[in-house]
């Protein structure tokens, strides 16, 4: 007889949910246990301690400031200064031009040095603003240096430089030797 109980039971579990006959003799469904939850490793994370949501508000976070702030340059990423200040350097027969971006800096802040076959850029800015009436201080300090190979036979003594609307321009002559000659090409 308990058999055929349970194999009654797993039958209706089976058809749907169950029915029984109410006082008044109408069909009713019966309450119904609700599943039991999936079996989860040790340790994991229950479904409503996910860590989900978090990580999604992170990226969007990421997200936002990385568009807010493209563009800004870092003060603390020395490589990324170097990479946003144009160095360029021509070579001609008779001179070498270098130019380089280096906005911020008054003619007085530079120190040039021609060291060998390197040309060495130095620069060292610092300001400061105090307004005592509102209590007020500011300092910052603006470094630049670049180091350029030169081609030998440079005339160190002679190498002008000049500094306007931010770029410094450092014309450096070539000596007689080190200029080129043309060769003409016989047939």
């Amino acid at each position: 007889m308990a058999s055929q109980q349970a194999t009654a039971e797993k039958s209706k579990q089976q058809d749907g949910p169950a029915q029984h006959d109410g006082p008044t003799g109408s069909n009713v469904p019966a309450k119904v246990s609700p599943p039991a939850p999936a079996r989860q490793r040790p340790g994991a994370l229950s479904p409503a301690l996910s860590l989900e949501p978090f990580r999604r508000m992170r990226e969007e976070f990421d997200r936002i400031f990385e568009q807010a702030l493209a563009g800004w340059p870092v003060p603390w990423d020395a490589a990324a200064r170097d990479r946003n200040w144009g160095l360029d350097v021509k070579e001609s027969d008779d001179r070498v031009v270098v130019r380089a971006e280096a906005p911020g800096f008054e003619p007085d802040d530079f120190d040039l040095q021609v060291r060998g076959d390197q040309l060495i850029l130095r620069a060292d800015h610092v300001a400061r603003t105090v307004e005592p009436e509102r209590g007020y201080r500011e300092w910052s300090q603006q470094e630049f240096y670049r180091s350029v190979a030169l081609p030998p036979g440079i005339k160190a003594d002679d190498v002008e430089a000049t500094y306007r609307n931010g770029v410094l321009t450092v014309t450096l002559p070539k000596t007689e030797e080190s200029k080129g000659r043309r060769i003409t090409v016989k047939r």
